[in-house]
Order: C-alpha cells, then sequence, then structure tokens
C-alpha cells in the first residue's frame, strides 16, 4: 500500500477535504507496503479503540485502532513515536483516513476506502457517476480506473495482504495544463478521492470474502527516517476480517 502526495495547506481540515483529495502535486512512489495478517479477534474491545475523529490535530494515542464504521474488520497499531503525532483525519463507512500532522502541514497518511463508482467525466462532477455503476469485483474497480482519460495507470499486478488477494497499480494523474485543477479519482458513498495533477498513487485494491476495499498512503517527497519507519509499522501491522 504505497502513495506519495505533498500535502501544504493553511488547516487540517482543509487538507483533509482536499488529500484525502490531492493536498499537492506529483511526488514519486516509495516502496513502503504491508505485510498484514489476520487476527483472531480485531473488533473494538477494552484493548482495540475504536477509530474516531477527534476533531483537529488531537494526536491519537498509542495501541490498537479499529475501523468502526467500516465494511470490514480492520485494524491496525499506533506506535509509541516521539513526538506523536498521528491523527484522524476522517472515519466513516466510506473512508478512513489517519494523518501525520506537523504544523502547518501534513507529511504522512494512509486511507482505506470503500470504493464504489468512478465519475463520467473525472474533471467535471456535475456530469455525476457511471451509470449502471462498475461491478463489484476487484478487476471491475482496477478496470474503471485504469481507463480513465486522465490518469496514466500502470498494469495490475497480484497482490496479498494476510488472507487476501487483490490488484496492485500505479495511477498517476496526467496534467492538463490548467484545465482541469482536480481530477476525481473515485468516489465511495459521499465520499470522493480528488487528486491534483502530477499525483502518484500506489493503489492496493483487495477482496475481503466479497467486499472489496481500497488502500493507499501519503508520503512526501523528501521522505523523513523516523516517520517512514512508524508508517512501515503501522503499515505491517494491519489486521483485516470479514465483517461479521
Amino acid at each position: 500500500m504505497t502513495g506519495s502526495a505533498r500535502a501544504a495547506y493553511p488547516t487540517v481540515a482543509i487538507c483533509v477535504a482536499l488529500l484525502i483529495g490531492g493536498c499537492g502535486g506529483g511526488q514519486g512512489a516509495s516502496g513502503t507496503s504491508p505485510t498484514a495478517t489476520s487476527a483472531a479477534s480485531i473488533a473494538p474491545s477494552p484493548t482495540v479503540r475504536p477509530l474516531r475523529d477527534q476533531g483537529g490535530t488531537a494526536i491519537l494515542d498509542p495501541g490498537t485502532y479499529a475501523l468502526d464504521p467500516f465494511p470490514v474488520n480492520l485494524a491496525f497499531d499506533i506506535p509509541d513515536g516521539d513526538p506523536p503525532g498521528w491523527h484522524v483525519g476522517r472515519s466513516t463507512t466510506d473512508a478512513a483516513i489517519v494523518l501525520w500532522y506537523t504544523p502547518p502541514e501534513i507529511t504522512y497518511g494512509f486511507a482505506f476506502w470503500n470504493a464504489d463508482n468512478v465519475y463520467i467525466d473525472p474533471c467535471n462532477a456535475a456530469a455525476g457517476e457511471l451509470e449502471p455503476p462498475i461491478g463489484p469485483s476487484v478487476d471491475d474497480f482496477v478496470a474503471a480506473v485504469s481507463d480513465l482519460a486522465e490518469f496514466r495507470a500502470t498494469a495490475p499486478m497480484d497482490v496479498t495482504v494476510g488472507a487476501f488477494r487483490g490488484k496492485e497499480i500505479e495511477l498517476t494523474v496526467l496534467d492538463s495544463g490548467g484545465d482541469c485543477p482536480e481530477v476525481i479519482a473515485w468516489s465511495a458513498g459521499d465520499d470522493r478521492l480528488d487528486l491534483s495533477p502530477g499525483a502518484t498513487r500506489h493503489v492496493q485494491v483487495l477482496d475481503v470474502d466479497g467486499v472489496r476495499i481500497v488502500m493507499l498512503t501519503i508520503e512526501p517527497a523528501q521522505p523523513d527516517a523516523a516517520v517512514e519507519a512508524e508508517l512501515q509499522q503501522i503499515l505491517d501491522s494491519i489486521r483485516i476480517e470479514p465483517a461479521s
């Protein structure tokens, strides 16, 4: 689960609305990726806290967090960093984003999406989404995103995260010379991923017992070794189970 974007913005709220949309231009992709394993139980419990948006720049305490709500059971561990800096950018049924915030900018992050469709014209949200929507499989999603004219997509590669298989692609937003300042990559319920020209994302699409989820990360052009190591720890800690 890798990708990259540089975030430069005046407030966390604005950037979350974008990164999660673009929040930045195209940087090279890094090699960060998860080696997740499924756990016996990852539902919220006294030792597994539900991920909740704490507002502003409230820092997540070290520990294990589970996405709640989300279509699959998914948990990860926040390490005891020095200084601590991970916080929730968003946590809904359709999108969960965790960001590393060092004022005045977001430099790292990772996200999980319940992505369901693409737009007829990724440069014009008013044109609406495809109708009928894209199919439910991993291949349906990868094909739809790869076919968008505003992107350059690499050939899909097989990937396995824990017990679940899927595909990985790299998407780069083409520069249309200012005619399309924000490109919509996909929709997820009421959320959507907007990217700036030149932005590159490594995207992993998994089939979790019939539920499709999309994962990606945000990383800066100039890496911070300490935060990079924490991000890898988090990605390696990801546990996924089908919803009970």
